[in-house]
């Protein structure tokens, strides 16, 4: 079992559970026991009436009270359907339906509704998505230990939130339970677990537009900068959509959508379900972003490094740094001053950029100058100026380590929020170093969440469209399941 892929050990654990619970149920359903809570007035057991309908389908075995509660229990004879109803000196207590499937099984007052030992399904979906969530924690911390800067860490993140949601939904269900049919429902329930978080992703919406928008201000207009406003819009239309879809088909009669037994239904909770999986998977993969960004950004790698390459930005017009390239520049000496109180070792500066055209020296220039007004020597300051961007920084930095240093450990400093896609970028060309962010503004993160969020998309396409389709593929049979117990 320990060498067996990990999708063959979640079938084998899927077959071995679909057994155990359906032996369990045959074994414990034949028999089923009311259960009457209000029994005021009641003295005597004599006295209570038990009319059954069919008594070849169903037979009364006994009743007793205990702790205040009325029990009744039944026994099945043969397949069918019948009416029970129960009443105590010519008043009705309670009326209700029995079923009687195959092997006996009974079931209360729907053709899925409960039965003895059904719990159990519920349950078994615990089990089964608690085993699938210890895999995926598994997989997440072997994948992140080995290389943080990876897309598939924030998938890895992401489905381990969207199951968590569904071990959380099924403990409700277990709490509440009413048989199979509610389990059914509360699986697709979870899916609109977005409409609890509707004002928060309202909210943070709004926030992600604002910041986009003070983002635009300062760095002008282009696609990247406006990523956040298009991601806000579209959470919110797209949580909202099942709400104006219900409204629009309330009145209408081309399609009925009242009628339980009615197709019309059943096909609007189908596109409510996929609307509601695909806001709620894309939620999910958008918080183990976060999670992941964040992550990458407040680590602090080991003090065993023999350079660091600060990687450039745009400069003032006077030469000078800017507080965003400073703080990169900060960030580095910091690190340096660590690592020498920590283990005593020094550490080599490389500074990475090169002249734009609107720029009077190179960005390497202008950071060497700041490094020396700070105390640290020319000796220990390697330049790279002949790069314009991340992929460069740390391509041409990198070859020029090696030149010096054989088998160099290298770390790099950049800001918090261009900490993971620097990473990356550097595990794309295999290159082996670790991350260090300096702090900047807020709205700079937001936008680099959904940057972040849209490259995962994009880097992981193939693993997020089989998972979008499974979940898909699980609404349909879920609501076909609906659907034909509701018409039996």
């Amino acid at each position: 079992m320990k060498n067996l892929d990990n999708k063959l050990k979640c079938f084998i654990l899927a077959i071995i559970l679909l057994v155990v619970s359906l032996i369990f149920i045959a074994l414990n359903a034949n028999t089923y026991t009311v259960k009457i809570d209000d029994i005021s007035g009641i003295s005597s057991l004599e006295d209570i009436d038990i009319k059954i309908e069919d008594k070849n389908i169903i037979k009364y075995v006994d009743k007793d009270i205990e702790n205040g509660v009325l029990k009744i229990k039944f026994e099945s004879v043969s397949r069918g359907k019948s009416y029970v109803k129960i009443s105590y000196e010519n008043n009705d207590i309670t009326m209700f339906y029995l079923y009687v499937h195959s092997f006996g099984i009974i079931t209360f007052n729907e053709y899925m509704g409960d039965s003895n030992g059904s719990i159990i399904i519920p349950i078994s979906i615990v089990i089964f998505s608690t085993y699938v969530l210890y895999l995926l924690i598994i997989s997440y911390k072997n994948s992140k230990n080995k290389n943080l800067y990876q897309y598939k860490n924030i998938s890895f993140l992401g489905l381990i939130i969207f199951i968590i949601f569904t071990i959380i939904s099924q403990l409700f269900a277990i709490s509440n339970y009413k048989g199979f049919i509610s389990t059914i429902n509360s699986l697709l329930n979870m899916f609109s677990f977005t409409m609890f978080l509707l004002p928060i992703a309202f909210i943070v919406s709004i926030l992600v537009i604002i910041s986009n928008i003070l983002l635009i201000k300062k760095e002008g207009f282009g696609f990247r900068n406006v990523l956040g406003i298009l991601l806000g819009v579209t959470l919110c239309f797209a949580s909202i959509l099942p709400d104006m879809l219900y409204r629009m088909l309330f009145s209408v009669t081309w399609i009925d959508i009242h009628n339980e037994r009615g197709l019309g239904l059943y096909i609007y909770n189908l596109i409510e379900s996929i609307i509601y999986i695909t806001i709620t998977y894309i939620e999910c993969l958008l918080l183990g972003t976060i999670i992941m960004s964040v992550k990458a950004a407040k680590y602090v790698p080991k003090f065993d490094k023999d350079c660091i390459i600060i990687l450039g930005c745009k400069i003032k017009k006077d030469g000078s740094l800017t507080k965003l390239l400073k703080g990169r520049v900060d960030r580095a000496i910091e690190f340096s001053k660590m690592q020498k109180e920590k283990v005593g070792k020094d550490i080599l500066f490389v500074v990475s950029g090169g002249k734009g055209n609107d720029e009077v020296i190179s960005e390497a220039q202008a950071m060497k100058n700041y490094l020396i007004k700070q105390g640290i020597k020319k000796d220990n300051i390697l330049i790279e100026d002949k790069s314009s961007n991340t992929f460069e920084n740390i391509k041409f930095s990198n070859k020029l380590i090696n030149d010096k240093i054989k088998n160099a450990k290298i770390a790099f400093s950049t800001t918090n929020y261009h900490v993971f896609r620097a990473g990356i970028i550097a595990s794309n060309q295999n290159i082996n170093i670790e991350g260090i962010g300096a702090k900047t503004k807020t709205y700079f993160w937001i936008n680099a969440f959904i940057r972040e969020f849209i490259a995962t998309i994009f880097s992981e396409k193939k693993k997020h469209i089989i998972v979008i389709f499974c979940i898909i593929f699980l609404a349909i049979f879920l609501v076909l399941l609906q659907y034909l117990f509701n018409n039996f």
